[in-house]
């Protein structure tokens, strides 16, 4: 009876007081020796802390924009959060957490990841300058059709304008209907858009923003006439 109580108890209490416990453990120490033999193994920056993780392919087949990332139980990522990370030996390139993938009784936490494509700015409505990275895709890239818009209530309006493209960001209070925004596509190119509706509902901490193509405005500030040329004057006329 004491090698009962003494020994056998507290061998199988080691890894938990219930069955349901010590099954999770082993899920746990499970995930742990595989992360750490894993070919796919990154190290990533969040709150401050360094964080190891898997960062693996959505689905086998689909292109790079989506991966899923595998992490330890005790972190959970926010929706809308940005991470550098590293795919396929390539440098470290921005990445948003799109969604948690919920899967019951696992010894880990998966997140699908959304590959950041450009880098945009803008005033806000009180002259601020604000700036996010946003996957940015166009009326004819059908390849997230599924994944991505079915996942927006603005579904409708999407064979409205051809010419429209669409951004998927993190949450923002500063972006507004009508708001003009650049993006740097080149060493010396920058394209112009304004903002022709967006839905902040659909998913929480994520932004899906539709835009339209304008023209890059001059914000340059006219020349003010020097003290000793009173009579100086800009192009458009002066008072």
């Amino acid at each position: 009876m004491r090698y009962f109580r003494d020994v056998y108890l507290r061998r199988i209490n080691q890894e938990g007081a219930t069955y349901q416990e010590r099954l999770q453990n082993k899920r746990l120490r499970f995930f742990e020796d595989s992360l750490l033999k894993s070919a796919y193994l990154l190290e990533f920056e969040f709150d401050g802390d360094l964080h190891p993780g898997k960062f693996t392919r959505y689905r086998q087949g689909d292109s790079d924009t989506l991966h899923r990332l595998q992490t330890r139980k005790s972190l959970m990522l926010p929706t809308g959060t940005i991470l550098d990370l590293s795919a396929d030996e390539t440098p470290k390139k921005p990445w948003m957490v799109y969604r948690y993938e919920e899967i019951p009784a696992s010894g880990y936490n998966a997140f699908i990841m959304l590959k950041m494509t450009h880098h945009i700015t803008w005033k806000d409505q009180n002259g601020e300058e604000r700036e996010t990275w946003a996957y940015m895709y166009g009326q004819e890239d059908n390849m997230l059709k599924n994944e991505i818009l079915g996942r927006s209530r603005m579904d409708p309006i999407y064979t409205e304008n051809l010419k429209m493209s669409f951004l998927v960001m993190p949450l923002t209070p500063y972006i507004k209907k009508d708001d003009y925004f650049t993006i740097r596509a080149g060493t010396d190119l920058e394209e112009a858009y304004w903002v022709t509706g967006y839905d902040t509902l659909s998913q929480p901490g994520i932004m899906y923003v539709t835009v339209d193509p304008t023209r890059v405005r001059d914000t340059t500030p006219p020349p003010e006439a020097e003290e000793d040329d009173p009579d100086g004057y800009w192009l458009g006329g002066k008072e």
